[in-house]
């Protein structure tokens, strides 16, 4: 593997041995792709920024209410959003 530049494709066995080392690729090339025996495996990209700046990573949903008077943390959204889905047999 060169460690001189920034990687656009890596084997599966120096990506599991230099895991950072691509992540830190990404930055620079914005996609990586893995090979095993010499064919395409799959292939790495950060997520794409959104209008917001935020990558679409939610730190808290905005249903304000007593019990969370600043918005619900996402962790609690998404479990209760599970449970509902759950109950009305989506999953």
């Amino acid at each position: 593997m060169n460690t001189n530049s920034a990687i656009t494709t890596i084997s599966l066995r120096d990506f599991r041995e230099n895991t950072q080392k691509v992540i830190d690729s990404l930055r620079v090339n914005k996609k990586v792709t893995v090979y095993k025996r010499s064919k395409p495996l799959f292939t790495i990209s950060p997520p794409e920024v959104d209008e917001w700046g935020d990558a679409g990573y939610w730190t808290g949903v905005d249903l304000r209410s007593t019990k969370h008077p600043n918005g619900m943390p996402a962790d609690e959204f998404s479990k209760k959003l599970r449970k509902i889905r759950r109950d009305l047999g989506e999953i």
